[in-house]
């Protein structure tokens, strides 16, 4: 979400109403320093029952030659003796030196250890995890979304980091900002706005240092999906809004340039090599949770229409209710149906980058055309592509119910928890006492460091200014939107979800700042989604 857009969310709401050492220890093992041939530490992701890749960047010598050999190992302690997996492969400048294992032949939800070798050095040794197999009692998954290097530290990925009771980490993008800002707590690099393939491998590199994403990456699998500033902000399919041609060129070598770099330094398992741009794919967790990760930003949407009220604020009219505009597009939306009705675990799980549930300024039953909406960049501004999903999980013409459905999602630096209605203002369609209506739920994770620190969007504030702001709108945004049960708009952490037979069990954790160091954390709220019920209670 824009900085001024965040700022005009919350002022319309209240009016309605750096070391590079890589930590922390694996397992009791000192953290091995990333340097020499391995600047950029090691990653993991994607795991399957059987396999999970394996990543890491050969930082080349003055005069490198035109490859590197380089040698992994795959074993279940973090000394890598007892190994289980090894081979070898090259590294040259034409991936910008980085390579990804699909290591397979292993074992079902196992800790294994990893680790590389090149020019005679080691890299730091890596902990993953492969998914479940056949029937499961529960799983653990820490979701994490926005981390803007420039505004703040990567507090909340060190406190992911330190967790040892997670089955996988779930970013929902925003890993990197394209921006060239260097104006509050640390200076981008490359210092310009991205848009060659030097420039987005650049920020990636840079972003890889940061000591405490390093560590997210060495002790934890990412299952990862960009948002639009892995590419340009605002970005739809053919272009962005944080994109002008005249002065940024052509859109589509600024894409391809992103996708390049994106998929060389994320450990991403594309579904369609012969589509690299599809990231849509899903990942299963034994028979309790698939996890659909969605694409919202460059498969198949449409450009979004401006506001027709005032900044970005509108009504569900003309180009808003075309149900010929798309957010997911028409293939990936086949895909998202027929993954819903074929699942058979028991939680289905959407990867979901752009909010869901209907955010409104002022509330109203959809009959009526009187609500006005927050933000178009969100599902709100695609409703006839989100009555289509609705309809699905409802069970559409000739289909069955899907149950237990749960939205995560990220992009807008704050946190919330829906109960995902038809008609959420409409008393006869939704009780928001009762849950009943309701037909799957939604949980938002706070930004990594985009929300910056309370008090500096605008430093000439008066001091608590912002704070207080925030705070009316949280009040004031609950009158219009009675499905919303949970809203923390300041602190910038992450979410935690653990899933078992029972129920979904979400944790807000929030970091007290993101302007200087902190190894703090607090719970802020638990909430607790039982099967079979699409509602939220606290737990």
């Amino acid at each position: 979400m824009p900085e001024l857009t965040r700022r005009r969310f919350l002022q319309a709401a209240s009016a309605s109403a750096t070391a590079v050492l890589v930590g922390p220890a694996i397992a009791g093992r000192p953290a091995r320093a990333a340097a020499g041939s391995f600047l950029h530490g090691v990653a993991s992701g994607d795991p399957l029952p059987d396999r999970v890749i394996l990543w890491t960047r050969v930082t080349p010598p003055v005069n490198a030659p035109r490859s590197l050999s380089v040698q992994w190992v795959v074993a279940t302690d973090p000394e890598l003796r007892r190994v289980v997996a090894r081979g070898h492969l090259s590294a040259d400048a034409t991936r910008d030196w980085t390579v990804k294992v699909d290591a397979g032949g292993l074992r079902p939800r196992t800790t294994y250890y990893y680790g590389f070798r090149s020019r005679g050095e080691e890299s730091p040794v890596g902990r993953t995890r492969t998914a479940p197999a056949g029937a499961i009692d529960r799983i653990r998954l820490a979701v994490v979304t926005c981390g803007d290097f420039n505004r703040g530290l990567f507090h909340a990925y060190g406190r992911v980091a330190e967790r040892n009771d997670l089955d996988a980490v779930v970013h929902l993008g925003d890993y990197i900002y394209e921006h060239g800002r260097q104006d509050r707590v640390r200076p981008h690099v490359p210092a310009t706005e991205l848009r060659t393939l030097p420039d987005y491998r650049a920020r990636y590199a840079s972003y890889r240092l940061d000591p405490h994403l390093a560590a997210l990456h060495r002790n934890h699998p990412v299952i990862w999906v960009w948002d639009d500033h892995e590419t340009a902000n605002n970005a739809w399919s053919g272009g962005a809004g944080g994109h002008d041609p005249g002065q940024d060129g052509d859109y589509g070598l600024r894409k391809a340039a992103a996708l390049g770099a994106a998929l060389e330094w994320l450990p991403i398992r594309s579904p369609d090599p012969a589509a690299p741009e599809r990231i849509y794919r899903r990942l299963s967790f034994g028979d309790l949770a698939d996890l659909m990760m969605l694409d919202t930003r460059r498969i198949g949407r449409d450009k979004p229409e401006p506001g027709n009220v005032h900044d970005d604020y509108f009504r569900q009219v003309g180009a808003f209710v075309d149900p010929r505009r798309h957010l997911l597009g028409a293939r990936q939306e086949r895909w998202l149906t027929e993954q819903l009705r074929s699942s058979r675990a028991t939680w289905k799980l959407i990867g979901n980058q752009v909010v869901f549930s209907p955010i409104k300024l002022i509330g109203a039953p959809d009959a009526t055309g009187l609500s006005v909406y927050a933000n178009p960049d969100q599902w709100d501004g695609y409703a006839p592509a989100r009555d289509r999903i609705v309809a699905a999980i409802k069970g559409g013409p000739g289909g069955k119910p899907v149950g237990d459905v749960v939205f995560l999602t990220g992009d807008v630096h704050a946190s919330f928890a829906f109960e995902v209605a038809t008609d959420p203002n409409n008393p006869l369609a939704y009780d928001p006492t009762t849950g009943d209506g309701a037909i799957a739920t939604e949980l938002v994770a706070p930004s990594i460091s985009s929300a910056s620190d309370p008090g500096s969007i605008d430093p000439t504030d008066p001091p608590g200014a912002v704070e207080r702001l925030a705070l009316e709108a949280d009040h004031a945004l609950r009158l219009p939107n009675p499905h919303l049960k949970y809203i923390e708009s300041k602190l910038n952490g992450y979410l935690l979800v653990d899933v078992d037979r029972e129920r979904v069990r979400a944790e807000f954790w929030h970091v007290p700042f993101v302007g200087r160091p902190t190894d703090q954390q607090t719970m802020s709220k638990a909430l607790l989604i039982p099967k079979g019920q699409a509602r939220l209670a606290d737990a």
